[in-house]
């Protein structure tokens, strides 16, 4: 036991240092919505990481997001609307904090590509059970009871690129151990398939990802999917279909800053987080927004998802006057267990306040380091000072959208 606890810390952190160095590795971070057709389109919920993520293309179209899209209305003839929510971090542990408050009713099927980070760090068996029973049991609850579930395996660990060594192939056989699993789970669970997701076809140049990748891994997921989508449309289920909400904005700025936190935010608040990180001597420092159940990064000093759901993130503890220091996430109960955390590997936080025009607290400004640190390792009245020249910006993107 204490054996598997050595092995599975170090291959954490392993995962972690990939992940550090694949900072240049292109990603999609525009809207992760692709509609394929004209007409009545079917939705489809793709959640995961991985593969779903779009490592080595610019866009959620290029993505398997867009490519299951239009592999799914070639297969239907007809119009298919596939939403992405995921991001590398999700884990089958966090995965149903990433799914939030979203309203399932409206979606005709789900498609989950997890297990990839899963298996490199060499999660325990059983807790990967538990974990994707359930993701299940709240899928089935909150779907259409006639909407299908499709759950894709992991792929083979060692076709990607930056997972090579000892700690891939023990990642390869945890991999097989995950993929057992869940094949007995989705054999447990009504109305759930299992899909293989076998190499990706690479092509020249592009190691991480392409069209071509994700356009294959699209046709063997809709080879399951789509007799399952004709089926629930043979029986009518086009006349009793429900719309899928859309986003509605509490602050009306919203929009502004995350359309500039596609490239990376504006001038100025990427200015700031470039400067912090300096300062400070942090391994990272954002600017968010906190805004319904998700912490959106306005702008970031290093690659980072769009968003993280809040009751993830340190921001969820940040007081409304003042700043949060956390020393050491690994020691405080707050955060100790949280999957986010842990992966991400940040152990120290300190994050302040941003308050929009009236007063309300919308966001912060934080710095994480890579290695825990005295409560005084970073001034906090530099801190306030960016701090303060974030919500001066976050302000007058607010005046911008009042007119």
């Amino acid at each position: 036991m204490v054996l598997s606890g050595i092995s599975r810390g170090a291959a954490r952190l392993w995962y972690a240092k990939k992940l550090a160095d694949g900072g240049g590795i292109p990603y999609a971070r525009d809207e992760p919505s692709v509609l394929v057709g004209e007409g009545p389109a079917q939705r489809v919920l793709l959640l995961g990481n991985g593969a779903a993520h779009g490592w080595g293309v610019s866009s959620h179209r290029m993505a398997l997001c867009g490519q299951l899209a239009t592999s799914l209305a070639a297969h239907t003839d007809g119009a298919v609307e596939v939403d992405f929510v995921g991001a590398e971090l999700m884990s089958a542990e966090s995965a149903l904090a990433w799914l939030g408050d979203r309203d399932l009713s409206g979606y005709d099927a789900v498609v989950t590509v997890l297990g990839m980070n899963d298996a490199v760090r060499l999660t325990p068996v059983e807790s990967w059970d538990r974990s994707v029973r359930g993701l299940l049991a709240h899928l089935r609850a909150h779907l259409k009871h006639d909407a299908p579930i499709v759950v894709a395996g992991i792929q083979p660990v060692g076709t990607v690129l930056p997972y090579t060594g000892r700690f891939a192939e023990s990642g390869q056989r945890r991999a097989d151990e995950l993929n057992r699993t869940t094949r007995r789970i989705v054999g447990d669970t009504v109305g759930t398939a299992f899909a293989a997701l076998g190499d990706p076809e690479l092509e020249p140049g592009r190691p991480y990802g392409s069209v071509a990748t994700y356009r294959a891994w699209a046709d063997e997921l809709t080879a399951v999917a789509g007799p399952l989508l004709d089926l629930r449309r043979s029986h009518g289920a086009e006349r009793r279909r429900a719309k899928v909400p859309v986003q509605r904005w509490r602050w009306a700025a919203a929009p502004a800053l995350l359309d500039a936190a596609a490239e990376r935010g504006t001038p100025e608040l990427r200015r700031l987080v470039n400067a912090a990180k300096i300062e400070l001597g942090v391994s990272l420092a954002v600017a968010t927004l906190l805004e319904g159940d998700r912490m959106w990064f306005a702008a970031a000093s290093a690659d980072t998802p769009v968003a993280i759901p809040l009751s993830l993130s340190y921001d969820l503890h940040v007081p409304a006057d003042g700043p949060l220091v956390v020393p050491d996430a690994g020691r405080d109960g707050r955060f100790r267990d949280n999957p986010f955390i842990t992966q991400s590997n940040l152990p120290f936080y300190i994050g302040h306040p941003i308050h929009d025009l009236s007063g309300r607290m919308i966001g912060t400004f934080c710095a994480l380091s890579a290695e825990p640190r005295p409560v005084d390792a970073v001034r906090l009245d530099v801190l306030r000072s960016y701090a303060l020249s974030a919500e001066r910006e976050f302000r007058r993107l607010e005046q911008e959208a009042a007119g």
